[in-house]
């Protein structure tokens, strides 16, 4: 009986024993969860790390805690290892689970980890799992929440259509949720540049959930360049400020710098603006940031106190920037680091004046750009050192340029620039060029000017039928060149004119050869020969142009025809005479002055015209040559 007692009780003690330990574990596994939910990552590690015991009840929970606390410290720190360990992590949880169906937490984390790694398309392959695995309202939205922002990341606007819909009308939002679409909502417009309205949205999330935008640090910077691009200089320094002093990423913090100084030169206080690009340099040397920062310092070495400050550093870069930026470019060419490489390569060429062997390398730099790569920062930095100069560079080597990376020169510069590259090229003859730049220039800002210097550029193409349809999406149509353009297409394509003619007189200042040269053609047609004569008498310049343009010449020899077939000879005689003397010696001119000297009796100019067309063989000329010979025989016959 006694051997029976102490069995039992023996068996009691093990159980209660192993109860013991399972309530260990367990309050170890509470203690971790509480401390990870309150952000203090180090402890919990400390907790889930002691669970890694395989007979642990608990041993699968903590491999995936630690997999997710892993991934909070590294978004916090912006260090990717901490990734790679949460990636571990949840691979050694997917192999201990063996048969048993994976939950959606495992999935959900897993893409998370793939977004911070910026594998966006496995990610977004793997949220769409977790959507199809996910069991509850909460589960749901949290995964589309990332779906939306791992496709805004890759770009896959489509996607972000189609899921959006679904959180942007669910109730009952905890408060998680809530900040994370804020955000979504601003990233939404802020990637499709539209700064002021993404605005509000950030805006919110900064004064009402700091301590979310320090928990995701790349969130916070967004934030941030939302509002500097907006042109709140201010506000954006007070953010970044605080970005720099609050945040553990040691990247955002650099890129915070960066800005500061940005936002410092813009408003021209170089030293500040040295000592915020300094501090990057003198912080993190070897970083990509420092390279960046080094290359905004240079151009602004013409400046006394920036020079000083930089040579004082004893920095190799600003001792021999030529050396440094020629290095940094060969080194760098195709990285984040390579484009302010290459603006202040360009920079120097063009400051200089350097030989053509020089501008031809540039010319060669800008050829393996690669358009879409260009980040905002980048395009603002190199406008800025760009600018000036290509507003002033001849037009033969703007049209070099320009043909070796048509796509970088669109995508990066601002209309000011892309109407004065337009216009090199037509100085250069490149027509075909001058029309596609116009073509995406009224694409991209879809005013009626830009309409307008297409039609133009068609019209100068002889492409008439296509600068009509241009024409017809012109919204006013009481600008100058619009009238003028319609009319002039109007005659070349013989259609019938309907010409306002006040309207018309109204952009005569603008347009004089191009308004008297259409109305010398309208009153022609309308048999006006008094109105069109008078408005050549008025306008003798406007003969100067009849080999230059084309309606010019259109008009003057409608005027002569119509003018010769109602007898007006003297008209005739007067215009054709005065274009001879121009020089203007084709067959027409010279049969039209042939035949109304015959006609006139002045038979030494019928001579002289009659000299001029002996060589000519069309009908005009044949018709002419007749009627002076017959002039000819009767003054013979008259002196018999």
């Amino acid at each position: 009986m006694k051997y029976l007692f102490s069995c039992i009780l023996s068996v009691l003690l093990l159980c209660s024993a192993h109860a013991v330990n399972i309530d260990k574990d367990y309050q170890i596994y509470k203690k971790g969860i509480r401390q990870y939910k309150i952000g203090s990552y180090s402890i919990a590690l400390d907790y889930f790390l002691k669970l890694l015991k395989p007979d642990s009840k608990y041993y699968a929970n903590a491999l995936l805690m630690l997999s997710k606390t892993y991934y909070a410290i590294g978004r916090k720190t912006g260090n990717k290892k901490f990734f790679w360990q949460a990636l571990n992590y949840l691979q050694l949880y997917f192999i201990n689970l063996g048969n048993k169906a994976l939950p959606w937490d495992y999935y959900y984390t897993k893409a998370k980890i793939y977004e911070a790694l910026s594998f966006y398309e496995q990610a977004l392959a793997v949220y769409r799992v977790a959507f199809l695995k996910a069991k509850t309202q909460k589960e749901r939205i949290d995964t589309t929440i990332g779906i939306i922002r791992t496709a805004l990341w890759s770009q896959r606007i489509d996607i972000v259509d189609e899921y959006f819909i679904l959180v942007s009308t669910s109730p009952n939002l905890n408060s998680i949720q809530k900040r994370e679409i804020l955000f979504l909502k601003g990233l939404i417009l802020f990637l499709k540049g539209n700064y002021e309205k993404a605005l509000p949205y950030f805006f919110r999330l900064y004064k009402e959930f700091e301590e979310y935008l320090i928990d995701n640090p790349e969130y916070y910077f967004i934030v941030a360049e939302d509002i500097y691009r907006t042109g709140k200089l201010n506000l954006s320094e007070q953010v970044f400020r605080r970005i720099a002093s609050l945040v553990k990423d040691p990247l955002v913090v650099r890129k915070s710098y960066i800005r500061l100084g940005d936002i410092e030169l813009k408003k021209n206080n170089y030293k500040l603006a040295f000592i915020y690009y300094y501090s990057v340099i003198r912080d993190f040397p070897t970083s990509e940031e420092a390279e960046v920062a080094r290359l905004k310092i240079i151009p602004l070495m013409d400046i006394p106190v920036v020079k000083y400050r930089a040579l004082l550093s004893k920095d190799p870069a600003f001792e021999n920037p030529i050396s440094y930026i020629t290095k940094v470019l060969v080194n760098y060419r195709t990285t984040y680091v390579g484009i302010y490489a290459l603006s202040d390569f360009g920079y120097l060429v063009f400051k200089l004046g350097a030989p053509k062997n020089i501008f031809d390398r540039l010319t060669w730099e800008v050829s393996l750009i690669f358009p879409e790569q260009v980040k905002f920062e980048q395009k603002e930095f190199l406008k800025r050192l760009w600018e000036p100069y290509l507003l002033k560079l001849p037009s033969e080597k703007m049209c070099l340029l320009y043909r070796s990376n048509p796509r970088f020169f669109q995508f990066t510069f601002d209309k000011n620039i892309l109407i004065k590259i337009e216009k090199d090229l037509k100085a250069c003859n490149q027509r075909k060029l001058r029309i596609e730049l116009l073509k995406f220039i009224l694409n991209k800002w879809k005013k009626d000017s830009d309409r307008l210097l297409l039609a133009e550029a068609l019209f100068e193409d002889k492409d008439f039928q296509e600068a009509i349809e241009v024409l017809k999406k012109v919204k006013n149509k009481n600008l100058c060149l619009y009238i003028v353009l319609k009319d002039k297409i109007e005659i070349i394509l013989g259609n019938n004119l309907n010409i306002d003619t006040k309207r018309l007189r109204f952009c005569e200042k603008r347009f004089p050869t191009d308004v008297n040269s259409i109305l010398i053609y309208y009153n022609s047609v309308k048999n006006n020969f008094n109105n069109a004569y008078k408005i050549l008498k008025l306008n003798k310049g406007i003969l100067d142009e009849y080999q230059n343009d084309i309606i010019t010449k259109m008009s003057i020899l409608k005027f002569l025809e119509l003018s010769l077939q109602n007898d007006n000879y003297l008209a005739v005689f007067s215009v054709s005479k005065s274009l001879i003397k121009k020089g203007y010696k084709d067959c027409l001119i010279g049969s039209f002055y042939t035949i109304s000297s015959t006609r006139l009796g002045k038979l030494d100019d019928a001579r002289r015209g009659y000299a001029l067309i002996k060589g000519c063989v069309d009908n005009m000329a044949i018709v002419s040559r007749t009627a002076y010979e017959d002039l000819l025989l009767e003054e013979n016959n008259g002196n018999l």
